[in-house]
């Protein structure tokens, strides 16, 4: 039996129903016999790369052990590719809104507070979290590009556990968007990075997503000098999906999403 492939590309939907196949040491014939379909068929669907019905998907994505995040995955992979708005337009919707202000305020209760993309880029953030985020500037103002940075590695004492489900949040992030330009583009950006490759390839269809998280990220704050450990919460920034919005609460449970 072939050996499961690195997945060290964009998440795709043909190649993960193989790398499932692969990884499992099950032939074609085993897979189509329990998702009932011909084995005609899903040589077609993964020769051809050709998108399955809804039936067809359904009855596959029963065939594998997944847990509901993988099957989320999956079916995101299945569906076409999301469009996204350029980080400036998303920016000028939020300074129309005021959102600053209410970023400031959060400010004055040392909360941390930051309005991002799906793809992480940062549109509008207080002094807490660019105190926290240094050189955030250099990593394009994008903070999973900024988690591979030294910088990121300086100030984070729990990096190495940390960066693992960074991962897995971009696994299903980039699943979404995937025909996105500027989705591609940061993917061949970490591509680049010393770490990100070792993390990506050894972790595939690992995939998380955030409102499940429950672990803080431990800090250096030199500008307090003592170590700061922040609950994390995201959720949607009123109406638009576009827009996610993050709070860092020093010592206190995370905020639900």
């Amino acid at each position: 039996m072939q050996e499961a492939p690195i997945l060290d590309g964009m998440p795709d939907f043909h190649d993960t129903l193989e790398f499932l196949r692969l990884r499992d040491r099950r032939s074609r014939a085993d897979v189509a016999r329990v998702a009932d379909i011909s084995t005609s068929h899903l040589d077609k669907l993964v020769a051809n790369r050709i998108t399955p019905g809804p039936t067809s998907f359904d009855k596959l994505t029963h065939a594998f052990d997944l847990d509901p995040d993988q099957r989320r995955h999956l079916r995101e992979l299945w569906q076409p590719s999301r469009g996204l708005p350029h980080a400036h337009e998303l920016r000028q919707r939020l300074t129309s809104q005021s959102v600053q202000t209410y970023l400031d305020d959060l400010d004055t209760r040392d909360v941390l507070a930051v309005c991002f993309d799906p793809l992480r880029t940062v549109l509008q953030g207080n002094q807490i979290f660019h105190r926290t985020v240094p050189g955030l500037a250099e990593a394009d103002n994008n903070y999973t590009l900024w988690m591979f940075s030294p910088a990121a590695r300086d100030n984070i004492d729990n990096w190495e556990t940390e960066i693992p489900y960074t991962v897995a949040i971009l696994r299903g992030t980039l699943g979404r968007y995937r025909d996105l330009p500027r989705a591609r583009s940061l993917f061949r950006k970490l591509r680049a990075t010393p770490e990100f490759p070792r993390i990506w390839d050894s972790t595939p269809m690992q995939v998380a997503y955030e409102c499940r998280r429950l672990a803080p990220i431990n800090l250096h704050a030199p500008w307090t000098n003592q170590p700061r450990s922040l609950s994390l919460g995201i959720s949607e920034y009123g109406e638009s999906p576009d827009v996610l919005i993050g709070y860092g609460v020093s010592d206190t449970p995370a905020i639900a999403c």
